[in-house]
């Protein structure tokens, strides 16, 4: 580090620790503030300045010195980073003078003044013919104002990426490294190529419409399974219902009848010949008989139904819409029955 260097340091660091030059923040930033900058000091001698920095520009968001500047300013340029330096030590010049703190101003003007003739800048140049409606220039990613564009800018050292964008036009982007000396580089915007327009489909050629054709029509049609077939086999499912139904009601018939014989005497005679309870248990197997059959007779048809609705499905052509209508239940009354089936294929 030159000599300069350390004695301008160490004025920077006899002037930070002077009264604030505002009071507007809180007790409590206040506070944080000098934890900050008391850290970033401490950063700074152990040669971690990059984080020595950070402390400080915290420390000043909270509380605004100019003293803090100074220091920030100082930081900057032991890192390298001449032009935020440069432009740090101007900034706290401003504050001090406002102050009326004369020292400091003078003291940030004259690092400044040092510094200045060693700053590295970047010129960015875009062509009258480059230039369309539109047209953003960044540089490491934050938009540059136009009347930036032409002038050297000072920047800190390193690897800059330029990026530049327009509506319809592609993206171009280059990186350029500015050395830590006194110079300047130049970046020329070339001009964008218009952005690739999306494909249209293509039109559909008399051959592609008859292979689409085609392979339409020997396709299997998936609705022949789905309609007709499936209602075959709704109506089979509704046939074992009814068939389950009249042989429940069948053994029910066969016990009554047995109950009225072997316990009540009763004979096959119409009517029976027993007693009264033997004759209500006659006349209620009578009753089970008749829905037995009726479910029986109505399971058989609907079973019959199921099955020709089945077999009859093509199985490669598209089936008709299917109309069905099923009613089952028990007779209204002993010895009555009905049966309604009604569909179209």
């Amino acid at each position: 580090m030159k000599p300069s260097v350390i004695a301008a340091s160490a004025l920077i660091l006899s002037l930070s620790f002077a009264p604030r030059a505002l009071a507007d923040p809180t007790a409590e930033d206040r506070a944080a503030a000098d934890v900050l900058f008391r850290e970033g000091r401490v950063l700074i001698k152990q040669g971690r300045h990059a984080l020595g920095c950070s402390k400080l520009a915290a420390s000043q968001r909270m509380d605004p010195m100019a003293g803090t500047l100074l220091a920030l300013a100082d930081c900057y340029e032991l890192n390298g980073e001449t032009a935020s330096a440069w432009a740090t030590f101007n900034d706290a010049e401003a504050m001090a003078r406002k102050a009326g703190d004369r020292r400091r101003a003078q003291e940030a003007g004259r690092r400044a003044g040092l510094l200045e003739p060693q700053l590295s800048r970047l010129v960015i140049e875009v062509a009258p013919e480059a230039w369309v409606e539109g047209l953003e220039v960044r540089r490491n990613t934050k938009p540059l104002d136009a009347a930036m564009f032409g002038s050297a800018i000072p920047v800190d050292p390193g690897e800059h990426t330029i990026e530049v964008v327009a509506p319809g036009k592609t993206p171009w982007s280059t990186k350029v490294l500015v050395e830590p000396e006194p110079g300047q580089r130049t970046v020329h915007v070339p001009l964008l190529e218009d952005a690739p327009t999306p494909a249209a489909p293509a039109a559909p050629t008399p051959e592609r419409v008859a292979r689409a054709s085609a392979a339409t029509s020997t396709a299997p049609a998936a609705s022949s399974w789905s309609a007709q077939r499936t209602v075959g086999l709704v109506l089979g499912g509704v046939s074992l219902a009814g068939i389950a139904v009249g042989a429940v009601f069948g053994v029910e018939t066969l016990l009554k009848m047995s109950e009225a014989r072997n316990r009540h005497g009763c004979t096959n005679d119409d009517p029976p010949r027993c007693d009264a309870e033997g004759v209500k248990l006659h006349q209620d197997a009578n009753t089970t008989a008749n829905i037995s059959n009726v479910a029986f007779a109505a399971g058989g048809a609907v079973l019959i139904t199921g099955l020709v609705v089945f077999l009859t499905a093509p199985s490669s052509e598209a089936v008709p819409p299917t109309v069905l209508e099923v009613r089952l239940g028990p007779p209204a009354r002993v010895g009555t029955a009905g049966l309604s089936l009604r569909g179209s294929f």
